[in-house]
């Protein structure tokens, strides 16, 4: 199998994760010319990904509309084209042959002064107009909330979000006429108290209206979504149905709590990802319950304790880890093929859970795992793991090596970067946790990064047959907010 992929950007998450999960299933992941693809502020090239497109052979196309119509994610925020161009740019997808799965962002409002991946206006008003968000969401304080933005900025942000909302719609409109396949609302870091909420609203209801429900996914997560889609587009290809999965917790309150940078419960968002990947999704707190299905994605929930980017916790909890990695062990015991979702702090994992799962020696035994970023991209990547695993045996092409690569990948940077190593590079560099920062590739506080993975991979999981190869340690667009590694197979471990 063969999947063309227009990325949301260059970023590792964005076409190295996409080509891990169409790899455990036997797939192979084509990307558009470098020069395609947009790097932070800088968009790619939409001119080359259109002549891609057009002369690409491939059994199915996972499309980033951000990436097709912007030339980015960034430049999806920052960008000045008008609505004409990125519809005119949009309308590519009604002339292409394989089955599209495509994906849109609801755009975020972060609460910071930060501009780096934002307008310039953002790094003196990023929390007025997020407090402004709120504010037209509930419908309280409006004029004093208008009243702390400049009308310039404030006007600039609000056409910038309907401009993302109307290619959205017509997206929707495209899965109704056939032109796509199925398609991805990806909700950004959205708060309790937006416009997200409604604005993701409004779309679901839409694709309800049009009888396009079942293949319109509504619901939070962004980075991931290409991978999520990689997964979709392997089911597609496979002519089977996808995995049956029990989404199970140790804590029984656990899957109503909400996740930071989110607006809904967890529970929600699961379903959401597993759908979107092709999956079907159910709730099972009963061991007897689950064994109709085909796996179990266990989520270690929400719990306060932190932010590993920008106010990581001293410490986590012992005791619902183990609650976790005891019921993994228990469903693993009884046959089931499990997948987890670490869910408890964002922007990476919890240590207390990672080392319960590695005492134990499961997470060799995993069907897929992820910590990363907001609960939506975790939950995503787990579900595309888990439904390309799924769908790799049931077709003989499944790819054990590529497998346990993806599991030592998210291993390396959900756990040992995040929660780690990028805390130690950060005491040497210093700077603002809150805002992005600017590392350098010669940064000599990068000496030594790579030896530090490995050691922190082996110390977990010695084998899953990749260790970290140490001329690939890089960081993506300069900061450490995440880290770009590749593996290689250790000598006889892998194949």
């Amino acid at each position: 199998m063969l999947i063309g992929c227009v990325p949301l950007d260059d970023r590792p998450v964005s076409t190295q994760l996409p080509a891990l999960v169409c790899a455990v299933a036997g797939a192979r992941l084509l990307l558009p010319p470098p020069a395609g693809r947009g790097v932070q502020r800088v968009p790619g090239d939409v001119t080359v990904t259109s002549d891609w497109l057009d002369g690409v052979r491939c059994d199915a196309l996972v499309v980033s509309l951000e990436g097709l119509t912007s030339g980015g994610l960034i430049a999806s925020r920052t960008g000045d084209e008008s609505l004409a161009e990125l519809l005119d740019r949009l309308a590519h997808l009604q002339r292409v042959r394989p089955p599209v799965h495509a994906a849109v962002v609801v755009p975020r409002t972060p609460d910071t002064d930060d501009a780096a991946e934002e307008p310039a206006y953002w790094a003196t008003h990023g929390r007025a107009l997020h407090a402004l968000s709120a504010a037209l969401h509930t419908r309280t304080g409006v004029a004093e909330a208008r009243d702390r933005v400049p009308a310039d900025a404030r006007l600039d942000w609000l056409r910038r979000r309907l401009r993302q909302h109307l290619l959205a719609l017509a997206a929707i409109d495209l899965v109704a006429d056939g032109s796509l396949a199925s398609l991805v609302v990806g909700v950004d870091d959205a708060a309790t108290a937006s416009l997200s909420v409604p604005d993701a609203t409004h779309l679901a209801e839409l694709a309800d209206r049009l009888e396009v429900g079942a293949r319109v996914s509504v619901g939070h997560g962004a980075d991931e979504t290409s991978a999520v889609l990689c997964a979709r587009a392997v089911v597609g290809l496979s002519g089977r149905s996808g995995p049956r999965v029990v989404v199970a917790c140790a804590d029984p309150r656990g899957l109503a709590r909400t996740a930071a940078y989110e607006s809904s419960p967890v529970l929600d968002t699961a379903f959401d990802q597993l759908r979107a990947a092709g999956a079907h999704p159910q709730e099972g707190p009963a061991l007897d319950h689950q064994d109709a299905a085909d796996a179990v994605l266990v989520v270690h929930p929400p719990d306060g304790a932190g932010d590993w980017a920008v106010r990581p916790p001293a410490s986590t909890d012992i005791h619902a880890a183990a609650a976790t990695a005891d019921l993994v062990a228990e469903h693993l015991a009884a046959g089931r093929r499990v997948a987890v979702a670490d869910v408890a702090q964002p922007n990476g994992a919890d240590p207390a859970l990672v080392a319960a799962l590695s005492h134990r020696g499961l997470l060799g035994r995993l069907d897929g795992w992820a910590a990363w970023n907001t609960a939506g991209n975790s939950l995503g990547t787990v579900a595309a793991h888990l439904v390309a695993g799924h769908v790799g045996r049931a077709m003989g092409t499944w790819h054990g090596a590529a497998h346990r690569r993806l599991l030592a990948a998210r291993l390396v940077e959900d756990w040992a970067w995040m929660c780690v190593v990028r805390h130690e590079v950060r005491a040497r560099t210093g700077g603002d946790p809150h805002l992005h920062d600017h590392v350098t590739a010669d940064h000599p506080a990068l000496t030594g990064v790579a030896a530090r993975l490995q050691e922190l991979l082996a110390s977990v999981a010695p084998d899953l047959g990749w260790q970290v190869d140490g001329t690939s340690v890089r960081l993506p667009w300069n900061r450490t907010f995440e880290v770009h590694v590749d593996l290689a197979p250790t000598p006889g471990g892998a194949a």
